[in-house]
């Protein structure tokens, strides 16, 4: 039986009549006709192509890189919720002037139905589904297939396309989801936040940065009266960026601009899951509230990948793939972790050679509430708690913890928070002094290193084991000492030494003791007692070949002998000292003995060498500006002595000492006398009005500004292009083509926190005000 023919242009059967044709009538064959005249002059059949009422914000970068990659054939643009990767599609499909066909796929099942239809393909006798669309886009010239919201239907979108790329030559297909489909070939473009301003921009430099333009947009178009001024621009910035400048979280808070002010919005984005809703009428449900937007992407999730949404965002803090393992109740969650990536639930941040990860925001408080609805809270609190004890309690035997299981826990600074407050609530004391001490080994660029005093404190008058209170007492020594009080140093000191003398075996712990023992004992006993003290304690690590903690003791050594008036034999201990603390590798260790030998050629009136060693010592540091404020002090000295730079001298001098103030750090009587004296110089050497401005200048720096300020050349008119480093020079190139800090970063394998004060450094060397125009003058100094 032979099959009945069908019309090349509807499909229908065709009669009798007409056997031997193409066409069931003159009027298919004249659709027939005009439609290979339209392939041939490549003129646009954008039928479905959506077209948005309300403007287009940014994405130049994003809409630059595709153009360049036209001629790619599968090309994903992949990203969170709300990320705004339909909107970048159309502009970019909008451009083109070939065959285009839009699929939204969003409300649909059937991937490959809908493909169906988009295309207006149409039955082929005896021939499938797949056929005909296969046959429809053979019969264009350069036709592209857009594939919108395809993550719930992925594996069926990959396997048709690689049937289509396969089968059909011309064709290219663009993407977009919230994973991409893992397909040979495939160019995945990662659609993210939107470009934010720095926390401090003013209102020209806020509406440089497409975030604040979004803001700004969207929320004239709800009221015609608002604008981004000087009283409200701070607080907008602070929204976009507590949005992690997401579009549809941006655009949904700038519509509450007719019920609420920026600072309100603000005030209110805890609860954002309940603020951010009323989008749109014309928008499909998942774009009309936040809270529907990241709902879509987690119930697409496996139970596991749920589980582990679930209990990372109780962390609220970046976290290391160590600690997702442990919080996971996993031994390796690398592959969970990679799949939430892949997913954008996850953003992975690469700079200084490590990998973290975090959850945005607004993802993160979605997943904790259904954290807290599941139980997981407690569970992961309890975890924190054994990871960091874990990292902790194989370094509280040593003189000095490891510097790379320091790094891990600034790394992770935040748990170390949770698992303190967990342990308290439990009541699980020996762990609560596992968590204080790791709290004491850590430091952020906000905060000092060590424990506070109440925490301490309360630690030590709980049940605890002899060696755990050993080192709480020795904690709580080295804290009283900074504070300058060297009575209850010597107290707790004693106690420290008493519980290692009995229990000898940790010789770490002993010497640590000692050290701490001997700094009191010179400041309020016998100094011929510190002496011994100091060398029982030296020769306990030489004979534990622990050259780092020899290196310590060296330098406290040397910093004790100076303050008695001893340079010549603290000098070469300094020394010995310096060469330990650099053959370990640890730039950021050297910054105390840089500081102890800047003293001593303070000591000696070698005023210039003492300015280098202080400089060095705030560049090596300046990772942790916060432990920086006696560099500055001995920077300031240097400058006094050498008399070139008074005004200087004196705004650095005022910083320090608000953050002594700030934390409660007291100078030694011998550092204060030279901290008093150089005043004393200043304010007979520099003119009335100039002094105020100079104190008022250090009273408003920030302690990081100080740090910056103080490693700032005196301009040369003469020698601009000079002024500056090679690696500001090249990220001044980044920020004239508008990269943010992050981006930087993970260009240069970088910190954005570093990339912050290159930017920094390369304006105020260059006398720049802001970053626009450090983006102006890398233009015209870059060939």
């Amino acid at each position: 039986m032979t099959a009945i023919a069908a019309c090349a242009t509807c499909g229908n059967p065709l009669t009798e009549a007409v056997t031997g044709r193409r066409y069931c009538s003159n009027a298919c064959r004249q659709r027939a006709y005009r439609e290979r005249t339209s392939t041939r002059d490549g003129s646009p059949h954008d039928t479905a192509l959506p077209r948005p009422l309300d403007t287009f914000v940014g994405r130049r970068e994003e809409l630059a890189s595709l153009a360049r990659h036209g001629t790619d054939r599968l090309v994903s643009l992949v990203g969170p919720a709300g990320a705004g990767k339909t909107r970048l599609a159309v502009q970019h499909v909008g451009r083109r002037a070939d065959q285009v066909w839009w699929t939204a796929l969003a409300p649909v099942s059937d991937a490959v139905q809908a493909i169906y239809h988009a295309v207006g393909a149409r039955p082929l006798p005896n021939r499938s589904v797949r056929d005909a669309v296969i046959a429809e886009i053979e019969r264009h010239r350069r036709p592209l297939l857009v594939l919108d919201n395809c993550e719930h239907v992925l594996a069926d979108v990959a396997d048709v396309v690689s049937e289509l790329l396969a089968c059909c030559p011309q064709l290219r297909v663009l993407v977009t989801s919230r994973e991409h489909l893992r397909l040979a070939g495939e160019q995945v473009f990662a659609v993210g936040e939107l470009d934010l301003p720095p926390v401090d921009a003013d209102v020209t430099e806020a509406l440089r940065h497409d975030a604040v333009v979004l803001f700004r947009d969207r929320a004239v178009a709800v009221d015609r009266t608002f604008e981004v001024d000087s009283s409200n621009v701070a607080d907008i910035v602070a929204v976009c960026r507590s949005l992690d400048g997401m579009p549809l979280a941006i655009e949904l808070a700038a519509r509450r601009i007719t019920v609420l002010s920026p600072a309100d919005i603000l005030a209110r984005l805890g609860d954002r899951l309940a603020l951010l809703t009323g989008g749109p009428r014309a928008a499909d449900d998942r774009h009309r509230t936040l809270r529907a937007a990241i709902g879509w992407s987690y119930d697409l999730l496996s139970p596991a990948e749920q589980a582990a949404c679930r209990r990372l965002a109780v962390l609220g803090v970046p976290f290391d793939l160590g600690v997702a393992s442990a919080v996971c109740g996993l031994d390796d969650a690398l592959e969970l972790l990679a799949g939430l990536e892949q997913k954008s639930l996850l953003v992975a941040d690469r700079a200084g050679g490590h990998v973290s990860f975090r959850q945005l925001e607004s993802v993160r408080l979605y997943c904790h509430e259904r954290a807290v609805e599941s139980g997981d809270v407690s569970l992961v609190a309890d975890r924190v708690v054994e990871w960091v004890c874990s990292v902790v309690e194989p370094e509280i035997s040593r003189f000095f913890p490891s510097p790379p299981v320091v790094l891990r826990l600034e790394r992770n600074v935040g748990l170390i928070e949770l698992a303190v407050s967990r342990t308290a609530e439990t009541g699980d004391w020996p762990r609560h002094a596992l968590a204080i001490v790791a709290t004491a080994y850590t430091s952020t660029p906000r905060g000092p290193r060590g424990a506070p005093t109440e925490l301490l404190h309360s630690a030590l008058a709980r049940p605890v084991p002899a060696s755990y209170r050993s080192v709480l007492t020795a904690l709580a020594a080295m804290h009283h000492r900074i504070r300058g009080g060297w009575e209850m140093t010597r107290r707790f000191a004693q106690e420290s030494l008493s519980i290692e003398r009995a229990d000898a075996g940790r010789p770490g712990t002993l010497a640590r003791a000692l050290e701490v023992l001997a700094s009191a004992e010179a400041h309020t006993g016998d100094p011929g007692q510190a002496w011994r003290l100091f060398d029982e304690a030296v020769e306990l690590m030489r004979d534990a070949d622990d050259k780092l903690a020899r290196g310590v003791l060296l330098n406290s050594y040397g910093w004790t002998l100076l303050q008695h008036g001893e340079p010549d034999l603290a000098a070469p201990l300094v020394r010995e000292s310096l060469t330990l603390m650099r053959l370990a590798g640890l730039p950021h260790m050297l910054n105390s003995t840089l500081h102890t030998s800047g003293a001593i050629a303070l000591a000696r009136k070698d005023h210039a060498e003492a300015v280098a060693l202080f400089r060095e010592s705030l560049e090596v540091g300046s990772e942790h500006p916060a432990d920086q404020f006696y560099d500055l002090e001995g920077l300031a000295l240097g400058l006094v002595g050498v008399g070139s730079d008074d005004e200087r001298a004196l705004s650095l001098l005022t910083a320090a000492s608000v953050v002594r103030a700030r934390f409660g750090f007291r100078a030694e009587p011998y550092w204060q006398a030279l901290l008093d004296e150089a005043r004393a110089v200043c304010r007979d050497r520099i003119a009335a009005g100039r002094l105020r401005a100079a104190e008022s200048t250090g009273e408003r720096m920030s302690l990081a500004q100080a740090v910056s300020y103080a490693l700032t050349a005196q301009p040369d008119a003469g020698d601009e292009d000079g002024l500056i480093s090679a690696r500001e020079r090249h990220v001044a190139t980044l920020v004239a083509e508008g990269l943010t800090n992050r981006q930087i970063g993970q260009r240069l394998g970088i910190s954005p926190h570093t990339v912050a004060r290159h930017v920094t450094h390369a304006r105020s060397k260059l006398g720049l005000r802001s970053r626009a125009q450090l983006a102006v003058w890398a233009g015209r100094h870059t060939p």
